[in-house]
């Protein structure tokens, strides 16, 4: 489904509070409202896909190690109040799992990985509360419907920024075969004001290892916004 025109929202008035997973609590990272407000306030505004965000969950996660390396943030984002209790639910039954198996600091215990929600980004985020920039990770991604896949690659095919590619890779194989629509990606991973679609070209495969050049298509202007390097490991 094609992205409706939204405006940015700041995370901050959809969220109902800042999460700690209990492992982050206890190292003592952001203990006071200060550095929790710091925290939110870092995060950049986020343009919904499909329609206006209700409400979010913001989880600071464990990465699993004593003493922490490196926190991630976490943001579920609801577009109605059914999806996020349902959210909700999970954060608590996850929450539970974790206290059940939170006996010894040494054994290992859950993150707050994989709740269900309308959009998830994550993000790192250091110990001073600064967010660095939030990636996209919902499944759905890579959904794209067939009429909008061949839109957006008739739209690159057509491009001055592809005909330079084409012309640079005159020894391409013909086997790494033709332009594909992969993905959705958002506003905050590509600096542009609406959602585009991501459109590979591959120009290398080792079978392992395969790269190329990717190619942002802005299906409302019909234009490419971008272009960006990629590669991708095989299975």
């Amino acid at each position: 489904m094609a992205p409706a025109v939204q405006e940015p929202v700041k995370v901050k008035s959809i969220l109902r509070a800042l999460r700690l997973h209990p492992r982050v609590a206890y190292q003592g990272f952001f203990p006071g409202d200060d550095e929790r407000e710091r925290l939110v306030a870092s995060i950049p505004p986020l343009v919904p896909f499909h329609q206006s965000y209700f409400a979010g969950l913001a989880i600071v996660d464990w990465d699993h190690r004593l003493p922490s390396k490196q926190l991630t943030l976490r943001l579920y984002l609801y577009y109605d109040e059914w999806t996020f209790a349902e959210g909700e639910n999970a954060f608590d039954q996850r929450l539970e799992d974790i206290g059940a198996r939170d006996r010894f600091p040494e054994f290992d215990v859950p993150d707050f990985g994989d709740l269900p929600a309308d959009e998830v980004y994550e993000a790192e985020v250091t110990s001073s509360g600064d967010v660095a920039q939030c990636r996209l990770t919902s499944t759905w991604r890579r959904e794209v419907a067939p009429n909008e896949g061949l839109a957006a690659v008739a739209v690159a095919r057509g491009s001055s920024e592809f005909e330079k590619i084409a012309a640079a890779a005159l020894d391409r194989p013909r086997h790494l075969g033709d332009l594909e629509a992969v993905s959705w990606t958002p506003p905050c991973e590509s600096g542009h004001a609406r959602w585009t679609l991501d459109v590979w070209y591959l120009l290398a495969f080792d079978g392992r290892v395969g790269s190329g050049r990717s190619l942002l298509v802005d299906l409302g202007e019909r234009q490419v916004i971008r272009v960006r390097d990629f590669s991708v490991r095989a299975g």
